[in-house]
């Protein structure tokens, strides 16, 4: 019997907790949070929405016209150790095959070739899904089906959970098999390895948010700091609809660094689910649209501004790619320091500065100040690849000293260094060069911030803010050492530093308006007119305080009715087609999730629509 796809989720998800494993990971200690998420930087990398994947292209891709309700998530095959424990947590996109059981109720297995259901999947039942080269391969309990595909499971109950029985996933410190909500699709692409499969996870976009939170931030972070990365995460998500499929996959963006990290419904925290909540539908734009809302873990007290760090062209510093609203700031209380006088320099950046809103004081940030000796033989080894221009000679002679040539704008770290050798002349320019030279770690090293563990050995951490030579017994060039402050790109908005003005009373809109110049925090504009169906005329969105912002761009549409939280409210519209009207909605809205319906009026008009929060 031919039954419908079931192409949309339900609005509403209910959190449950299956086992231990959910209380397990919400009771860690803080600092056991902060430590797993450490491991898990070192392990996967910052992740592209993090901007530090810049060989993927661009971070912001598009803004999107009409209401994003879903996602397809690409999921990654694990590789295994020995013992069956994971060797690589994300290692391939290409799966020999999947095996899945559910939790509740039942499953509809949809050959989507046809519409048609193939099998009922009941809950504790394993399901394996191959290709064998022509079909997709399903193997039930009961049965072998032979289809052409792509192969759905569509769950009869919302708070259904898939547990993917042939991989494994680190979440918040606890390795086991992943679950997920919503829907699981077998499907191929263009650029799948023959004979493979992908596994897709068809999810609502809040509920993919929430498996994302605590993965790319840490759990006990101030809830105004989470807030602030659920809204970050989710203008990544939405902007980057599509990315993937433009690359021959059948999904938009994958769960590991390649995009950004999520470990569906294992990784929900509690408190990564409230930060959702409560920033529904919210993402931060410029001029209209979503913008690289980039992050990384501290600053040191001082961000860097985009051009300087991702530089384009990538051989001129500073770029030419200057981004308004991703400028270095102060990153603390009070007048900025001028780091352009030497003494101040050396002051900021050898001392732990009490009004910096990452400094250890302040939040655990061991990393918020550090000094990092390299001997002369670590630094020559590092001397690899693209990590140096060749100014004169070669590289083969000895080092016989160091000498700062460029300093960034604003937090004044270096920019470029160069190394004298008796062969020749090199020089390190840029971010990337400067902290894989000279702001990794040889040894563990002990952290200048009090009651902190040692930083580890070969950890990477950041360009660095001052570079000093030192001299063996004999005189001669002996290493350096390098001060500095942060982990990460320097770029946007600190996560610790986000908490710490979490703590001093900030609120999360004013978090995101301090670390992103001049942007606006609302809805993404979309496009309404009459032929769109409600479900593409309604969008949900948290209001945190008691003002919105309504702002409308109607073409030829001469009135907009909304329906607000229940409540009819009609516009009149006068004017060129493309001018801006900003209407005041707050008397409509409530403290908290709002509901909003567009019914424009009109046979032809249309318009585009944005709400701001404040």
């Amino acid at each position: 019997m031919k039954k419908q796809v079931l192409w949309s989720l339900a609005s509403l998800l209910v959190l449950v907790c299956v086992g231990q494993s959910f209380a397990q990971r919400s009771s860690r200690s803080d600092r056991q949070l902060e430590e797993d998420f450490i491991r898990s930087r070192v392990a996967v990398g910052d992740s592209h929405a993090s901007g530090n994947r810049p060989e993927l292209g661009p971070v912001n891709l598009s803004t999107p016209s009409a209401v994003v309700v879903s996602l397809r998530v690409g999921l990654y095959a694990n590789t295994f150790n020995g013992t069956g424990g994971i060797a690589t947590e994300f290692s391939t996109l290409n799966h020999q095959s999947v095996q899945l059981t559910n939790t509740e109720g039942s499953v509809a297995v949809i050959d989507l070739s046809t519409g048609d259901t193939i099998a009922s999947m009941q809950a504790g039942e394993l399901y394996t899904v191959s290709f064998n080269g022509t079909n997709y391969v399903v193997v039930s309990p009961t049965a072998t089906y032979n289809v052409v595909g792509p192969v759905r499971f569509v769950p009869s109950i919302d708070t259904n959970l898939f547990t993917v029985e042939s991989i494994l996933r680190n979440a918040l410190g606890v390795v086991q098999k992943p679950k997920y909500r919503g829907e699981i699709e077998i499907a191929r692409g263009t650029t799948t390895a023959a004979g493979a499969v992908n596994l897709v996870n068809i999810i609502e976009v809040e509920k993919y948010v929430r498996g994302v939170v605590a993965n790319e931030s840490i759990a006990s972070f101030h809830m105004e700091a989470l807030r602030a990365q659920a809204v970050a995460a989710r203008g990544y998500a939405i902007a980057n609809r599509g990315r993937y499929v433009g690359l021959g996959y059948p999904f938009d963006i994958v769960d590991s660094s390649s995009s950004q990290v999520y470990r569906g419904y294992l990784s929900e925290h509690a408190r990564a689910v409230q930060a959702t909540d409560e920033s529904t539908g919210l993402v931060a734009t410029y001029n209209g649209s979503i913008i690289s809302a980039l992050y990384s873990s501290s600053f040191g007290g001082y961000s860097d501004s985009n051009h300087w760090i991702f530089n384009i062209p990538s051989t001129q510093l500073p770029g030419t790619n200057v981004t308004p609203f991703l400028t270095g700031i102060f990153d603390g209380e009070g007048t900025a320091p001028d780091l352009t006088d030497p003494a101040v320099r050396d002051a900021f950046w050898k001392n732990i500065v009490p009004e910096g809103y990452d400094m250890c004081g302040r939040v655990n940030n061991r990393f918020s100040r550090w000094k990092v000796t390299i001997p002369s033989a670590s630094i020559k080894s590092r001397l690899t690849g693209n990590r140096y221009v060749l100014i004169s000679g070669d590289i083969s002679g000895t080092i016989t000293g160091v000498s700062t040539l460029l300093r960034m704008t604003g937090s004044n770290r270096i920019a470029i260094e160069q190394i004298t050798l008796t062969s020749g002349v090199v020089e390190v320019r840029g971010w990337d060069n400067l902290r894989n030279v000279f702001g990794r770690t040889v040894n563990s090293e002990p952290a200048v911030c009090p009651n902190s563990s040692n930083i580890a050995a070969n950890f990477t951490l950041t360009n660095p803010g001052l570079i000093e030579s030192y001299y063996d017994g004999s005189g001669g060039f002996g290493g350096v050492i390098a001060y500095g402050g942060g982990w990460g790109h320097n770029v946007g908005m600190s996560q610790y530093g986000a908490n710490g003005r979490g703590l001093a009373g900030q609120s999360f809109l004013q978090i995101l308006k301090a670390y992103y110049t001049g942007v606006e925090i609302g809805t993404y504009p979309i496009t309404v007119d009459p032929k769109l169906d409600v479900a593409g005329r309604t969008q949900s969105i948290y209001v945190p305080g008691n003002v919105a912002y309504l702002i409308v761009k109607p073409y030829r549409m001469k009135r907009l009715d909304l329906q607000i939280n229940g409540t009819y409210v009609s516009y009149w519209f006068s004017g060129l087609p493309g001018s801006t009207i900003t209407l005041d909605i707050s008397q409509y809205v409530v403290q908290g999730l709002n509901t909003i319906e567009y019914d424009p009026i009109g046979a032809q008009g249309q318009a585009s629509v944005q709400i701001v929060v404040d």
